[in-house]
């Protein structure tokens, strides 16, 4: 029985060895495509939102414009304490006199209202007339101010779109140019160690090998920084995406484009009909006219239905009940020329508003030929960094060839092996450049192009 308890001791003594020698769960790093991360940027980005929800609000302000074209009820109460007594005179036949009854009065009479509460009910439904051509200009004009809204909730989504596709470009620039810099390390440490053995033999100068040593930290340190700037880089990535920021994940590379030329006129037209900087400018005019419609409107006269109801509380000389229908009519008909001046101020204002749109329009032709030379320029360097990389592999190609037949030393061919490390890297950043220039292109232009 001992023996046994002992041998169980012995058992849960060794059970949390046992546990700590089982490795630990793995996390799973998330593998993020280009496409991915801008769709969840569309979903989840904080200020996309807020834009989102601005438009929403504009929208409630349409809907509470065309309640204006509905019959308005107004309803007053009020309780008041009478300070001191109302007196109410009536002189002898102050309602006439009648052969039958004599005078009405027969005789003066005074009315007395003693001190005390009194209410007073008021009710009210009037139909707008005259006024209903006015309320329409602005239920024109708040659904410009939706239009806007929306507009600005484009430019947003355009903008996330491009900073996605910005930053995801850029964690590529920056892993290539790790890479190489891996690369460049490993040459330095395999050209230290032979610099070393050859220092040790008194065939090479310690200079030499200090040299070697200084460009290999050289090189650490260009890696620290380059991961330091990845880190940055994807904590900001994560941010457009609206999750986490410490959300660890590797991004996809990008394959190869195929240039294709791009019409330039067509791009021009396309931008004049996409950009939303353009159609809100173009919205902003036609909503200054519509103000200018509804000053003038100014002048009309208010004309409403009304039906009144008031009723009257602990006041005996007036009637209990009062309702009556009938026609009110507001009107100005002298202002001083106030209202002229301010048609005369909202003139102004869309004559802003229709050299705003010559701005605009001006201004996106002119981003669209910077961006397309831009494009233009990306692409030549695509191209240039092809060719080099072509030739460095052909370099290397030979050398290896010349060092298996030990016509060539290691450290020739290390060195080449990082020239080629680097013309790759120099392709990498060409061509994902190349791929940032479009993405500002598209932007330019005003499409939401999702790969």
């Amino acid at each position: 029985m001992m023996r046994r308890v002992d041998i169980c001791c012995l058992v849960l003594a060794l059970l949390p060895a046992v546990a700590a020698a089982q490795p630990a769960p793995v996390a799973i790093t998330q593998r993020l495509t280009l496409d991915t991360a801008i769709r969840l940027a569309l979903e989840n980005n904080r200020q996309l939102q807020t834009a989102q929800l601005q438009a929403r609000k504009a929208d409630e302000d349409v809907a509470v414009a065309r309640t204006r074209r509905l019959p308005v009820f107004n309803t007053e109460v009020k309780a008041a304490q009478l300070l001191t007594p109302v007196d109410f005179a009536f002189p002898q036949g102050a309602f006439g006199e009648f052969p039958t009854t004599g005078p009405i009065p027969a005789a003066d009479t005074n009315v007395s209202v003693p001190r005390q509460l009194t209410y007073y009910l008021s009710s009210q439904v009037s139909q707008p007339v005259t006024q209903l051509f006015q309320i329409g200009l602005g239920i024109q004009s708040a659904v410009k101010t939706r239009d806007i809204e929306l507009e600005h909730v484009q430019s947003q989504r355009l903008a996330v779109t491009n900073s996605v596709k910005r930053l995801y470009f850029a964690i590529l620039q920056t892993e290539s140019a790790l890479e190489s810099t891996e690369h460049a390390i490993a040459l330095y440490r395999e050209l230290d160690r032979t610099l070393q053995t050859r220092v040790a033999q008194k065939v090479a100068l310690r200079a030499d090998s200090l040299d070697v040593q200084f460009q290999l930290a050289q090189q650490q340190l260009t890696r620290t920084t380059h991961q330091n700037t990845l880190a940055s880089q994807k904590e900001q990535l994560n941010h457009l995406l609206g999750r986490d920021v410490r959300t660890d994940f590797v991004v996809e590379p990008v394959t190869a484009v195929s240039i294709s030329e791009v019409d330039l006129d067509a791009a021009r037209s396309r931008a004049l009909q996409n950009r939303p900087d353009v159609r809100e400018a173009r919205l902003k005019l036609e909503q200054a006219e519509l103000d200018r419609r509804v000053t003038r409107a100014d002048r009309l006269p208010d004309v409403s239905v009304a039906l009144s109801y008031t009723s009257n509380f602990n006041i005996d000389v007036l009637p209990m009940n009062m309702a009556a229908v009938g026609v009110q009519l507001k009107w100005e008909p002298f202002d001083w020329g106030r209202k002229g001046r301010q048609v005369a101020a909202k003139t102004h204002t869309v004559e802003q508003a229709r050299l705003a749109v010559r701005d605009a329009e001006d201004g996106a032709v002119a981003d669209i030929n910077t961006r397309f030379r831009a494009l233009a320029e990306k692409r030549a360097l695509l191209n240039v960094a092809q060719m080099a990389q072509a030739a460095a592999r052909e370099k290397l190609r030979v050398k290896t060839n010349l060092y298996q037949v030990q016509a060539a030393l290691l450290p020739n061919v290390l060195q080449l092996r990082a020239e080629q490390a680097s013309t790759d890297d120099r392709y990498q950043q060409a061509l994902l450049a190349f791929w940032t220039a479009k993405a500002d292109f598209e932007h330019a232009v005003g499409e939401e192009v999702i790969p």
